[in-house]
This record gives structure tokens, sequence and C-alpha cells, in this order.
């Protein structure tokens, strides 16, 4: 393993959504709009949009049903994903993750928060550190630059990263308890990735066959498209996103972008939506990183890691996970994994 992965270096994801007035505020699930679908008129598929979360979702179908079948089949999901967001949503008018950050302790965690917090955490293990759960105090200084207060100082950031490290979560299945006065969970990098696979799941038990799910960016397909042909989507070029920079063609698979083009703390954009827990500087090795998995649980939050890393070190992180990439470096480079080739080639 490279050596920067074995130094454990914790470090996490920071989406700011921007929710507006959309329900509960919850801008936890990035509006990044680093994917795109293309061809989607090929046997005039059933598609709609809600709001959700704090983003746009869109819902492709493409089995031969009934549109009554598949408005409640997207109304089904739709209510289960706002009740996932309640729970998993760091903001206030949220459930069981803001009352954990409020006091320190919360027992009887939902099964989903309980899920959704051991996956993050097997994640922060499996990327030696790259992603962690608990930068939520560089995300409280820095949103509250954004609402007008002087940007932090040195010894705030100090302060706020001496309170990060995942392994200060601990996780049993009545209790879960934030073992640092001050800490603070926020789950940006990894909720869309649990609620998009639940929602895939919903599907299919619902029998449908062929299905495109779009979080904003960040999607998930069910099967192949109605004519056999593959989902193609396309990957935003992140110093130009009215243009693509390829396609991926994808079968029962997730992909997920993390970039440094969307959202952005400062004008000059130095600080963007992915910090550096060490220096609570965004790293500045690539402008984007793309990963497809089986699973957007897998996908979402390796998309992080790969951005905090060198992209010598992302493409030999990736190698240890069963998962693609391309990566967008600050070099104007491409790099891919020999996957992600053939995912590309179609």
């Amino acid at each position: 393993m490279n050596s920067r992965l074995s130094k454990l270096r914790r470090r996490d994801f920071l989406k700011l959504a921007g929710a507006g007035g959309l329900a509960l505020s919850i801008p936890i699930l990035g509006k990044e709009l680093s994917t795109e679908i293309t061809s989607l008129d090929q046997n005039k598929p059933f598609t709609t949009y809600f709001n959700a979360i704090g983003t746009i979702v869109e819902v492709i179908i493409d089995d031969p049903i009934s549109s009554s079948f598949a408005n409640h089949a997207v109304n089904s999901v739709s209510n289960d994903v706002n009740a996932l967001g309640n729970i998993l949503t760091r903001f206030p008018g949220g459930t069981d993750l803001c009352a954990l950050n409020q006091t320190d302790c919360l027992e009887s965690p939902t099964p989903d928060l309980l899920s959704t917090l051991k996956s993050a955490i097997s994640n922060s293990e499996s990327s030696g550190g790259s992603f962690d759960i608990t930068v939520k105090p560089v995300l409280d200084l820095l949103q509250g630059y954004l609402s007008g207060q002087p940007f932090p100082s040195d010894a705030q950031f100090d302060a706020a990263k001496a309170l990060i490290n995942y392994e200060n979560v601990d996780v049993s299945s009545n209790l879960v308890t934030l073992e640092k006065p001050g800490m603070g969970v926020t789950l940006d990098g990894i909720a869309t990735g649990y609620i998009l696979d639940h929602s895939i799941n919903v599907f299919k038990s619902m029998g449908i066959k062929s299905a495109l799910i779009n979080f904003g960016g960040t999607l998930a397909t069910i099967g192949t498209r109605a004519d056999g042909s593959l989902w193609k989507v396309g990957i935003v070029d992140p110093l130009d996103p009215t243009s693509i920079i390829g396609n991926v063609y994808l079968k029962d698979q997730a992909i997920a972008t993390s970039g440094d083009y969307e959202d952005y703390f400062t004008p000059n954009k130095e600080y963007y939506h992915i910090v550096d827990p060490f220096t609570a500087h965004s790293p500045l090795f690539s402008h984007a990183a793309t990963v497809v998995s089986e699973t957007a649980m897998v996908a979402d939050p390796l998309g992080v890691s790969l951005m905090v890393e060198d992209p010598a070190s992302a493409m030999d992180l990736i190698d240890s996970y069963p998962a693609e990439c391309l990566i967008y470096t600050d070099k104007d480079q491409m790099l891919t994994s020999s996957g992600m080739k053939s995912l590309m080639s179609g």
C-alpha cells in the first residue's frame, strides 16, 4: 500500500447543495451535475422528476409497464427518500443524526443510521482515512463564513481539526457515541449512496427490470435499456460543464463523481466543497474523479477519497476496491483504470 495511505489520514467530503426551500432544508446530498444521461428518447421510457432531500431526483423506467404503476413505484421511492433524508441529515429539522450531534450520544439508533455509519467507518478504514465523517467542525466553520462571519483563523481551523477522528465514533446496535466533546458527524459524502441503493432495491422488489435513478449526478441503474442496450451516461468536463469528456455504458451499476467545479466557499475557489481535514484546505490534485461500482455506497465515498489523494496514490487505491475510475487531474490529464476503459468503449 502507498505510504501516504498507511498513515491513516483522516479526510472527508463536504457537499453543499444549497437546498433553498426544499424539504426540511436538507442540502446533504450534493447537487453537482457531474454526469448526464444521453439518448433518452429510445423506446420512449417513462421519465419523471421530483424534489427531495435538497436536490432534483430523475427517474427513468424503461419497462413495458403502465404509467399508473410507474407513478406508484416513484411515489414509493419518493416517500422513502424523504424519510431517510430526515434520519441522515445533519441539518436542523432532521432526527437521528441531528440528535447525535446535539448530545454526543444516541440511544436506539435506527437501522438506517447504523448501516450508514458502519459503512462510512469501513470506508475510512479501507481508504486509509481518506474519507472521514467527523469533519463537521470544519464544515461548520466554513458555513459560518458563508453566513457572513469572518473567515476562520488558523487557530479556529486547528481547533476544529483536533476533533476529527472517525475512530472516536463508537457504534453498537443500541448506542452511538461521540467520544470527544465538540465532535460532530456529517454523512454528506455517503448518504446519497445509501439512499440511492435503497431506492434501487425498492424498484427491484416491485419487479422493475430496467430503470435509472439520478440523484443530482449520482446515478444507479437496473439492468439494461428495454431494447437490450446499455445505459449511456456522459461524464461532464470539469473545466467546461457544458461538455462531456466521454461516455460510460452501464448495466446494474452505479456511478458517482466528485469534483472541484460546482460548490465553493471562496470566490477564487481555493476552498471548495471537498476539504482536507489535516490542512483545512481543499485538495488541488485533481479536478474530478468519477467512480463506477456495483453499488452507490461504494462509488459515492470512493470518489471523495480519489480526490483527496494525489493521482498516483488514487490509482493505487482504486485497485483495492471493486470499482473503476476516471480521474481528471490538475495537469489536465485523464487517468483511467483498466476496467474503466472497457466501460467507456461500450
